[in-house]
């Protein structure tokens, strides 16, 4: 009965409503149209997918959008991406003002294309979540990072319980509260009023690894430092000052969450970190004043952790109702989970920018054996590094200027190769990185070494495939792949 209440209809783009509660980014439930977009044109490859619609001349074929009636207006809860770049395509004046430059000027021909466009309107929110949950997880749409999972979880609660959001998600229970908890930690951090906007851009960030900041708070060195226990709404509360508590977290949020120019780009903790010698002065404190963990369960609640880190608005009491202890476990313990291995090779590289090209590398090049297959993976380590480089450029719209250079060089009319790709990037006021230390990488003497190496396996002269020498050579620029496959 209710698969007879859909209907099929046409839109215009301008016309629909983006979703302020897209799971792929953060912002207000009131957001405004231009927020919205300018959140999905700086976290979400809504740029790279302009110029896809643009070479195309318009949509490709497949599943429609998905929009719902709400308060008299068409709101998208499938597509947004793809219907804020029409918009912008079809209204340039809707573009904001940094990305303009950027952004492509879309032909009469995708204009005409694009100017209305299919849609599956659903009859609620709550039937359509089966077929969003489906198209994420099972089919081709851009799969949901785990912080989108995490956000759509929670705001499903607002609405439902948890035994429905579970059945909503097709998944456990106990799944669906295993996403509350870092989220609520995440969203703790994100209320400070200490972030500048480049930092907060990477808190919002849905790719932002959250693992290691959300873990920390799992182990019991950090619970002890912090005076902390969970609420059954999985909302952290601290014995601690309340001042003290927000620099406590602020400090945790800037060395596990966000990139340290001085640690190659990446946040200066890890899951690796000692929480004991993390939070060691702290220890020292509680013990001086010889306060201990498991003596303040049972005997206090804590102070709740708000103030101006803005404690989410807490779950129905009915959707969370678990222990904060897990079965089994000794109080003043936790459950400590997996502790993920670093990379040999490219075991954990990851792309989520929209080329066909990096996509089949990238995963190719992440599931390869380096040490059965040496010379396959060196070939393969080559075609990556150098197609990421041509992407990096591209999307700067700088490759104009690489031509211009090749064409005055030693050997004009010849296509540019890795030396000339990475002489290239390597200079900052090329305006291929804005970061000075992703320049300074490329310019090393290390990777030097590497496309040396490579070059050799590519031409098998002088030297043969050696696995610790690949994966010494991995290590070396590994970094610089990572980064530009982040969409960064």
């Amino acid at each position: 009965m209710a698969q007879a209440q859909w209907k099929t209809q046409s839109f215009e783009p301008k016309k629909l409503q983006l979703d302020p509660q897209n799971p792929r980014i953060e912002v207000e439930k009131n957001a405004t149209q231009e927020q919205i977009r300018l959140k999905l044109l700086e976290l979400e490859d809504v740029l790279d997918l302009a110029r896809g619609i643009e070479r195309n001349n318009g949509l490709f074929y497949g599943e429609r959008i998905i929009v719902v009636e709400e308060a008299g207006k068409a709101v998208v809860l499938e597509g947004n991406r793809r219907v804020a770049a029409c918009q912008m395509l079809l209204s340039p004046a809707l573009v904001p003002a940094n990305f303009k430059s950027r952004f492509p000027k879309a032909s009469a021909q995708t204009k005409a294309a694009i100017r209305s466009i299919p849609a599956d309107v659903s009859p609620s929110r709550a039937v359509a979540e089966p077929i969003l949950t489906k198209r994420h997880t099972e089919q081709s749409a851009k799969p949901w990072s785990p912080v989108a999972k995490m956000r759509r979880a929670v705001r499903l609660l607002d609405t439902h319980s948890v035994e429905e959001v579970a059945q909503l998600l097709g998944t456990s229970i106990g799944q669906v509260r295993k996403l509350i908890r870092p989220y609520r930690l995440l969203k703790l951090a994100l209320g400070l009023a200490v972030w500048t906007p480049d930092e907060r851009r990477v808190l919002e960030d849905e790719k932002l690894k959250t693992n290691p900041y959300t873990r920390l708070f799992t182990l019991a060195a950090t619970k002890e430092a912090l005076r902390a226990h969970f609420d059954d709404d999985q909302n952290i509360l601290s014995g601690l000052a309340e001042e003290k508590f927000r620099n406590e977290l602020e400090r945790i949020a800037r060395d596990f969450l966000i990139p340290d120019p001085a640690n190659g780009g990446k946040p200066k903790c890890d899951t690796r970190t000692d929480p004991a010698e993390y939070f060691a002065e702290l220890l020292a404190e509680n013990k001086a004043q010889g306060w201990t963990l498991s003596g303040a369960q049972g005997s206090a609640t804590g102070q709740a952790a708000s103030g101006s880190a803005s404690k989410p608005s807490a779950a129905p009491a009915a959707a969370v109702k678990t222990s904060t202890k897990p079965q089994g476990t000794a109080q003043g313990t936790a459950t400590q989970p997996q502790t993920p291995k670093a990379s040999v090779f490219f075991e954990n590289l990851q792309c989520h920018v929209q080329d066909d090209i990096l996509i089949k590398l990238s995963g190719e090049l992440k599931s390869i054996n380096h040490i059965k297959m040496p010379v396959a993976a060196s070939l393969l380590l080559r075609a990556t590094f150098e197609c990421a480089l041509v992407y990096r450029i591209r999307k700067a719209k700088k490759w104009g200027d690489v031509m211009a250079q090749q064409k005055q060089g030693k050997q004009p009319g010849r296509d540019p190769g890795l030396g000339d790709l990475i002489t290239f990037a390597s200079v900052h006021a090329n305006g291929v990185f804005v970061e000075q230390n992703m320049c300074k990488t490329l310019a090393s003497g290390t990777t030097k070494s590497a496309k040396n190496y490579l070059d050799s396996m590519t031409h098998m002269k002088f030297q043969e495939a050696d696995p610790p020498t690949l994966a010494s050579v991995a290590n070396n620029i590994r970094a610089v792949i990572q980064y530009i496959l982040n969409g960064n």
